[in-house]
């Protein structure tokens, strides 16, 4: 045997004791992981209409979706895009829609057939710029 046959040797069994200790590492963390979900609510959050795109349904909401969506969705969507237009640690503050107003916006804007493809978020915050303008 030569004298780098002989050190790959050696080194094998160090290898696969790092290897097992990786993996005994990450299993533990992933077990650990989910033990702490909080289950206090019986009923199920609501997602918001559209697609979720890391973790939010703000970029992908579209007026096809929204026409779909119940009362709990659409609350639920309008918050989302609230909360991703106007960012915590953003330089810009876009004035917020209530939810009345946001409701509003996309019931008449999603009303029509046309309207299938138009994105929420963008509605919403073409609306936004003139809050302080609107009555």
């Amino acid at each position: 045997m030569s004298a780098s046959q002989s050190s790959q040797a050696r080194l094998r069994p160090k290898r696969s004791r790092w290897l097992i200790a990786i993996a005994s590492t990450l299993l533990t963390c992933a077990l650990l992981s989910a033990c702490g979900e909080d289950e206090t609510s019986d009923e199920p959050e609501a997602k918001g209409v559209g697609p979720v795109k890391v973790g939010s349904v703000a970029a992908g909401a579209q007026c096809r979706h929204w026409n779909r969506g119940t009362e709990a969705e659409k609350l639920a969507t309008v918050e989302d895009i609230r909360s991703q237009v106007n960012l915590q640690s953003g330089t810009i503050e876009t004035p917020a829609l209530t939810d009345e107003e946001a409701l509003e916006l996309f019931d008449h804007a999603c009303a029509e057939d046309f309207a299938a493809g138009l994105k929420l978020y963008k509605l919403y915050v073409q609306r936004a710029g003139f809050q302080p303008l609107a009555p």
